[in-house]
């Protein structure tokens, strides 16, 4: 028989940081990528550079979180315990990469995903030619996983500045705030 149960997960922005994060871990498990595990305890990291699989491990990171990294460093990585693998090809060029492999993990595997530190606006503060390109590319890349996982419901909440509207209009993609959020998360 299936569940009719409701399941979510928060997505923290690498560069996010909370005084609230026991509310959110009481709620639900807290995936991104392990430059936030310092900042939010997260339950899920993800290190899909070896070199940063390397170190984590190294640093012991495997043994307080569920650490995640791609199929193909695992063996050179001496196949260790506590890791987790995925396969997941996201190009190796963009920035915030681990960010863009946690919404896809996420996706994968709840209902809703619930956005946290994200930045969705195309003009930001960013005056550098190069750098406005890549942040471009990366916001392609939420929207193709935001319309590969049409099942799965974001929400990106207390974005700093509207979204660019070729991810706005997407069905299953929504903003809102913490307060909304939080009431609707605990009414599940």
């Amino acid at each position: 028989m299936e569940s009719d149960r409701v399941e979510f997960c928060w997505l923290v922005h690498h560069g996010f940081d909370t005084p609230d994060i026991d509310t959110m871990k009481d709620l639900g498990a807290i995936w991104g990528s392990w430059a936030s595990f310092q900042s939010c305890d997260t339950d899920n990291c993800i290190a899909d550079d070896f070199s940063d699989a390397r170190k984590l491990l190294d640093q012991g990171l495997n043994t307080k979180c569920n650490l995640w990294t791609h199929e193909d460093n695992f063996a050179m990585l001496e196949r260790p315990e506590g890791l987790s693998i995925y396969k997941i090809g996201i190009d190796k060029d963009l920035i915030h990469r681990d960010d863009l492999v946690s919404m896809a993990l996420t996706a994968a595997r709840y209902d809703i995903v619930v956005c946290m530190g994200f930045d969705l606006d195309e003009n930001g503060s960013v005056t550098d030619r190069l750098e406005r390109h890549e942040h471009k590319r990366y916001l392609m890349a939420i929207k193709h996983i935001i319309k590969g996982f049409p099942d799965t419901q974001f929400v990106f909440v207390d974005l700093p500045s509207d979204a660019i509207t070729d991810i706005s209009d997407l069905p299953n993609f929504t903003c809102d705030n913490i307060q909304n959020v939080l009431q609707l998360l605990q009414d599940l």
